[in-house]
């Protein structure tokens, strides 16, 4: 599944801005698992999982402080 389709209907919490992002700048985002035309293909499960364990900023804190 492609990255706009697994934001519409399991990982809705995350952009598709962010996936995008994340798929040019994390290493720790799952290796496609195939091509469909030039769109990256991904396994669901490694997405959630993904999603599950990616780390989080502490609450109430923000980079400008």
């Amino acid at each position: 599944m492609g990255l706009r389709e697994a934001h519409e209907h399991h990982l809705p919490e995350i952009t598709l801005a962010a996936l995008r992002y994340v798929r040019a700048h994390d290493p720790s985002l799952p290796a496609f698992a195939s091509k469909r035309g030039a769109e990256l293909l991904y396994r669901v499960g490694d997405l959630k999982r993904w999603a599950r364990n990616r780390p989080r900023a502490a609450s109430g804190t923000t980079d400008l402080d």
